[in-house]
């Protein structure tokens, strides 16, 4: 008699109402898991135990689903500007924070990465690290110049090791020959990354300033 009054009162009690953060949380839990190719309105809305309609209450689309989560992941870099500190350490920094992010989210990752930057959430967080960048001594063409280059490093570099990870996973069916295997290792990112710095300042700045001196 117990066992079906729960039953009954587990039936007709009312559902946690699923919000836009439930909504985009589930999606970046559903793609570490499943990987991107997962991430359909009718999957998620099975993660979650609701019908596939009643996702539109918080996204029109999946396009807009991933313009969420692309916002999202660019709060979870956590970019803090410090006062005073130098351009370098202002890119040191940023894409410091993007590796991380690409450590704990790697799937997802992908999905800021190769964002356009027209997306709403990405032209605004590449607006506010060009104006760092500004603040840290470089002139607004050398802030979206470099950028834009060590942009495109941090891109190239990770999504390819985001993918090489998941590759190299037990049952995943790929391994990295041991010739090539640390070509794509977070040490090899972190130097290729001060290596790149040497080189826009030597280039780009220091470089400039003297030619038109």
């Amino acid at each position: 008699m117990a066992s079906r009054q729960e039953a009954s009162r587990k039936k007709t009690a009312p559902r946690r109402t699923v919000s836009r953060d439930d909504l985009i949380e589930a999606a970046i839990a559903l793609v570490e898991r499943d990987g991107l190719d997962a991430l359909t309105m009718r999957r998620l809305a099975a993660e979650l135990d609701r019908a596939p309609m009643s996702l539109y209450t918080h996204v029109r689309n999946r396009d807009d689903l991933v313009d969420a989560i692309v916002a999202r992941l660019i709060e979870r870099l956590e970019l803090r500007e410090v006062p005073g500190e130098p351009w370098q350490e202002t890119v040191r920094r940023t894409l410091r924070s993007y590796r991380d992010l690409a450590v704990r989210l790697p799937h997802s990752f992908e999905l800021l990465a190769l964002a356009p930057y027209d997306a709403s959430p990405v032209a605004t967080h590449l607006v506010a690290v060009v104006a760092s960048l500004e603040r840290a001594g470089l002139d607004a063409a050398e802030a979206r110049q470099i950028l834009g280059i060590v942009d495109a490093y941090a891109t190239g570099f990770l999504v390819v090791w985001a993918r090489s990870r998941a590759a190299e996973r037990p049952g995943a069916g790929g391994t990295a020959p041991p010739e090539v295997s640390g070509m794509r290792d977070l040490d090899t990112f972190d130097q290729g990354l001060e290596a790149l710095i040497a080189g826009l300042d030597a280039t780009l700045v220091r470089g400039a300033a003297t030619s038109g001196a």
